[in-house]
């Protein structure tokens, strides 16, 4: 089971990179990070539909909410963007996901 989980941040790690890539390539307009990217983009979306079919659906929901809350953060630490009041609201929100999330129980508990 630890495997799979470590498979799920992998993914998330490469969705994460995957969108720095294509932030690069809109910035640059160099190929490479556009053809970079759609290959890494491509091997997560085809493992995280694995991990998919081995139940880990509320994992997945957990990894798609971390990915909004990380690439927020590296959208203003790397590339100087500003997030408007109702964006710095449902970052906290995005945020406070998380937390309740990682409170509840378990189904089946």
């Amino acid at each position: 089971m630890f495997t799979h989980w470590f498979a799920l941040a992998t993914c998330g790690t490469g969705f994460t990179a995957g969108s720095v890539l294509l932030k690069r390539f809109a910035d640059t307009g160099l190929g490479h990070f556009l053809i970079l990217a759609f290959l890494i983009f491509g091997l997560s979306n085809l493992a995280y539909a694995r991990l998919l079919a081995h139940g880990l659906g509320q994992g997945a929901v957990l990894s798609s909410m971390s990915q909004v809350v990380v690439l927020s953060v590296i959208g203003a630490a790397v590339f100087g963007e500003r997030f408007s009041a109702s964006q710095a609201a449902g970052l906290g929100l995005a945020i406070l996901s998380i937390w309740l999330f990682t409170r509840a129980a378990p189904v089946g508990a």
